[in-house]
């Protein structure tokens, strides 16, 4: 069983973690309500008086275990990306991804796209390493937690034939990924699927210098 480094990250955004389930149902409320917010305002409007108002907690609560609501944004885009990641690794762990690669990063990336349209919050805060004008600490970016699991998985499954550097092309693939499914969500319904058929295909590129033979 490896390490969960989304575990590790979340340490270092929260003032505190719950240790017991009341805890942890109010920091669960709490990720919640931004979440519910985050669909319907941007980033700017949000505070944390509404926030606390909508989990139905006290602002006291609220305190006790994060500093800022921007801390909360931040536990809101790792709780997304580790439930992403565990979908994944549902994946590879059942029958397994399809035994191509290429046709394994079309299921992974589906996994991804289902999970914009289902999880609420996921779409509008995944992965983002810039918000209200202060860069994450690079520590808890959610494009290397994304990219250190994806990696160990797909390299644990094929084999690795090419000379691109692994962890780079990995970490450049999620970024790339990202950056383009945003656009997808942002021009008319009829470019959509270019949009996606080019993000995908840049992908399958990328990683083609790590499992293809030169």
């Amino acid at each position: 069983m490896h390490d969960n480094p989304a575990e590790n990250r979340l340490a270092k955004v929260m003032r505190r973690q719950p240790v017991q389930q009341r805890g942890a149902a109010t920091v669960t409320a709490i990720v919640d309500a931004c979440a519910a917010l985050l669909n319907e305002h941007d980033y700017d409007d949000i505070t944390t008086a509404r926030i606390v108002e909508l989990a139905g907690v006290p602002i006291g609560s609220f305190y006790q275990y994060f500093p800022d609501k921007r801390s909360v944004v931040h536990a809101l885009a790792l709780r997304g990306m580790e439930d992403y990641l565990a979908q994944v690794e549902e994946l590879f762990a059942d029958d397994g991804p399809a035994p191509d690669w290429r046709e394994a990063i079309g299921q992974v990336v589906a996994v991804y796209l289902r999970m914009l349209v289902e999880v609420p919050g996921f779409g509008r805060v995944r992965f983002s390493d810039l918000l209200d004008g202060h860069r994450l600490d690079a520590s808890i970016d959610q494009y290397e937690l994304m990219a250190e699991r994806l990696r160990e998985l797909f390299c644990g499954r094929y084999e690795v034939r090419g000379s691109a550097p692994v962890m780079l092309t990995f970490r450049m693939a999620a970024q790339t990924a990202d950056a383009l499914f945003k656009l997808a969500e942002r021009v008319a319904p009829d470019e959509r699927q270019h949009v996606l058929e080019t993000a995908n295909g840049m992908i399958l590129k990328m990683l083609a210098g790590v499992f293809d033979p030169e």
